[in-house]
């Protein structure tokens, strides 16, 4: 149950984007190509997943027991590289039509928004605090990732419903993605601690 209770906890209460306002610029980004917003959520929450996932394993694994903690964002943006290269070499073989330009492209969208590295440092500050297991560090993960993919769907639906009605000139692109994070944000801060509360 902690697992669940951990995962459903990072993915509403905490949310990496609105609750700790990582990655916003990233949401903002993809929602500029909505035909391809729900790939790249997916694709975003997966790298979260799997950073949080193998960064939280060599943390407490082995920079941990070898008093080497500090060392954790220099291994994460290794892992990042790592999995960015990873991402590309999928993204090439499935995407056998694609224009070599546009497969380096997604490949620099995994490798930036890969760096977030709020996941594994907040696995790994729980883990420094004495409050972490091993599920818990997995629901995390997987409720970070969880989180990121719904902000990225949620914010692009919200911006495209927003952006067809009638807006004044002044307030389009930027302030209304502004405007319509900050109306996000507060939504998710709301259910702060009902979410997790209801499964504890």
């Amino acid at each position: 149950m902690s697992v669940v209770t951990s995962m459903i906890s990072q993915a509403l209460d905490n949310n990496l984007v609105f609750a700790q306002v990582v990655a916003m610029v990233s949401v903002y980004i993809i929602s500029m190509c909505p035909q391809d917003t729900l790939r790249f959520g997916v694709l975003l929450g997966l790298a979260t997943v799997v950073t949080g996932l193998v960064g939280s394993a060599l943390y407490v694994g082995i920079l941990v027991p070898q008093e080497m903690g500090f060392f954790a964002p220099v291994v994460l943006v290794l892992i990042n590289a790592v999995l960015a290269i990873a991402g590309a070499f999928v993204v090439e073989l499935r995407g056998k039509t694609k224009e070599p330009e546009q497969v380096r492209r997604e490949a620099a969208f995994i490798a930036v928004n890969a760096a977030l590295l709020a996941a594994p440092l907040m696995n790994a500050a729980s883990c420094d605090a004495g409050v972490a297991t091993p599920e818990s560090l997995i629901g995390a993960s997987l409720g970070a990732g969880l989180g990121v993919f719904l902000a990225v769907v949620l914010f692009e639906s919200i911006m495209n419903r927003v952006d067809a009605a009638l807006v004044p000139k002044a307030m389009r692109g930027l302030p209304l993605a502004l405007v319509t994070a900050s109306f996000l944000a507060l939504a998710f801060s709301g259910v702060i601690g009902i979410a997790s509360g209801m499964l504890s």
